[in-house]
């Protein structure tokens, strides 16, 4: 009887995650699309209200949905051509890792970005690193090789 009570138990751990990750391998899927329609609220809402971003794009840590949306509505202004291809996704208890490129042209730059980037095309290999509870991202760290963007939009040309 034992045996039977440690197998269902087991079953039933194995099947939560198995739907657990299934769940976050869908809402990656939901984000990604999301991105590449450019639609910073419905990524937003994949974000919870505490959630901490962070990224080498800006200093320290952004928290929330608003911020979500604020930080994707500026990648589609500046880049309105901006696409996102996802080369791998790792799955684990409550933490995706997500491998993608992106890939855009600087057509309508900020007031603070240098005018030798507009009209640049940039593609880039990115990893985000997802901490997911209760199907709301809480965390979300993003690595790029930013020297590979600054040469791509021309900051070591300047002289």
């Amino acid at each position: 009887m034992k045996r039977i009570i440690v197998f269902i138990t087991i079953l039933l751990v194995n099947s939560s995650f198995a739907q657990s990750r299934m769940n976050m391998h869908q809402l990656v899927n939901y984000l990604f699309d999301a991105m590449n329609q450019h639609n910073a609220v419905a990524i937003a809402q994949l974000y919870a209200e505490n959630a901490e971003i962070e990224s080498p794009n800006w200093e320290g840590i952004k928290k929330g949905a608003a911020s979500a949306q604020e930080i994707y509505s500026r990648y589609f202004t500046s880049s309105p051509d901006l696409k996102y291809i996802i080369t791998g996704i790792y799955i684990d208890s409550a933490t995706v890792i997500v491998e993608y490129t992106s890939d855009g042209t600087m057509s309508q730059i900020e007031a603070n970005t240098p005018k030798y980037m507009l009209g640049k095309h940039y593609t880039l290999k990115n990893i985000t690193r997802l901490q997911i509870v209760n199907e709301k991202i809480i965390r979300s760290v993003t690595y790029f090789d930013q020297v590979a963007f600054l040469r791509q939009v021309g900051f070591f040309d300047q002289k």
